[in-house]
């Protein structure tokens, strides 16, 4: 199936990553299924490549799994055991992994200086159970809510928090319980209102009202905030480039947050 790509900007184009990092995925793949051979077991209809690709394409396209089985002609259940497989074990190797909110309490000289908050939310299928929790009063939609916080001086994404669409982006960072030393300089849009009380070095924009029009200088201020938290937008669309953190997520909502995470993990992994 490799041999269909021409280059490698036509592999990242179509597939979501580089060449490297694929090579570098079958590797810690062939590994664990050395591990998995020598346990015994029916063997696979399908290479590690193939597998791999198999599970790129599903993300980056988000078609069903039965049309993804009918390309590689397997069953639907091979197809989602398959793909499950190849999430769990790029996870539990160790390689793909963020800093966590530890890398947020210490303070590390240049690194993560200047970090940046917000969240993005991935629509769902409605469901009978939890119907308010789901919904989310924003974007009219049941959906999940996925915060990142990333270090604004090189991208590199720190930490994550998930919930439902219901609950607001502040609220979400308090449940998160994600700790940020103080001498740290945070920037966030107007939905993180209330979060000076408890750290004081953090940039809001100024908010317009009715009676309260902006004068000149707010303005500029607001440009100005814009311009550093623009950073975090650039990070969300390079992890929105695969369909399923898009479009209506038709699986099961415990393991959004491991594919989320996976590819936040990805994304930090081809930083230069």
């Amino acid at each position: 199936m490799l041999k269909k790509y021409k280059d490698e900007q036509e592999f990242y184009s179509l597939v979501g990553i580089k060449l490297q990092t694929f090579q570098k995925m079958v590797e810690i793949l062939k590994k664990a299924e050395a591990i998995k051979k020598a346990v015994g077991g029916k063997p696979n209809k399908l290479s590690i490549e193939n597998r791999l690709l198999m599970t790129l394409e599903y993300w980056k396209e988000y078609s069903s799994y039965r049309v993804i089985a009918k390309r590689y002609n397997i069953s639907h259940t091979s197809c989602i055991r398959n793909i499950f497989w190849i999430e769990n074990t790029l996870i539990k190797s160790g390689i793909f992994n963020l800093s966590g909110k530890k890398d947020l309490i210490k303070n590390k000289g240049i690194n993560n200086t200047l970090l940046a908050i917000d969240a993005t939310e991935t629509p769902i299928e409605r469901i009978k159970k939890k119907l308010k929790l789901l919904f989310s009063g924003k974007n009219k939609h049941h959906t999940l809510k996925s915060q990142i916080i990333i270090d604004i001086l090189n991208g590199k994404i720190i930490s994550t928090a998930f919930c439902f669409g219901s609950i607001h982006d502040f609220k979400l960072l308090l449940k998160s319980k994600t700790f940020i030393h103080p001498e740290k300089q945070v920037f966030v849009d107007s939905g993180y209102q209330g979060i000076q009380n408890i750290h004081k070095n953090t940039f809001l924009p100024f908010k317009k009202s009715k009676y309260n029009k902006l004068i000149p200088i707010q303005k500029e201020y607001n440009k100005t905030l814009s311009k550093i938290r623009i950073k975090i937008e650039h990070v969300f669309a390079k992890l929105k480039r695969f369909k399923i953190l898009t479009l209506k997520y038709r699986n099961k909502i415990r393991r959004f947050a491991l594919r989320f995470n996976l590819i936040a993990e990805i994304y930090n992994f081809e930083l230069p």
